[in-house]
């Protein structure tokens, strides 16, 4: 009787296996989880997380963008330690600047009939958030 043939799945994980030792990536730290009719595959505590479908399908869930899915899981790590580079830019780049309090940013009351200036909804509710404002400064200080 013939030996059994490993599955679609196997297949993939030790092409991927054979092109990480030709590229020298240390594979000592690789773990296999099955999640469903996935085998989750981590390389190592840095790398993304590499899913291979039960027909032998490579997915990046991690990665946002990639052309090729097998180079993907290839250079996996690579194209992870970018893409976190490219989130942690654009988070500092929109970041707001903190700005203190002050009274200038409050709007002006709206005079009434008699001239005098009223108190209006945006008013109080200005000032509500004035008191705040002043507590947490006050609290944090």
């Amino acid at each position: 009787m013939a030996a059994a043939t490993p599955n679609k799945q196997r297949q993939t994980i030790d092409k991927l296996k054979a092109a990480w030792l030709e590229r020298k990536i240390d594979i000592a730290k690789l773990t296999e989880t099955q999640d469903g009719k996935f085998i989750n595959v981590m390389v190592g505590e840095s790398w993304p997380i590499i899913r291979i479908g039960a027909s032998g399908g490579v997915e990046l869930p991690q990665v946002r963008s990639y052309s090729r899915a097998f180079d993907a899981a290839l250079n996996g790590l690579e194209l992870w330690q970018k893409q976190q580079a490219r989130d942690a830019k654009k988070q500092a780049a929109t970041a707001p600047a903190a700005k203190p309090a002050t009274a200038a940013t409050a709007p002006a009351k709206a005079p009434d009939a008699k001239g005098a200036p009223r108190d209006t909804p945006a008013s109080r509710k200005a000032k509500a958030d004035q008191a705040i404002e002043a507590q947490l400064q006050s609290a944090t200080a």
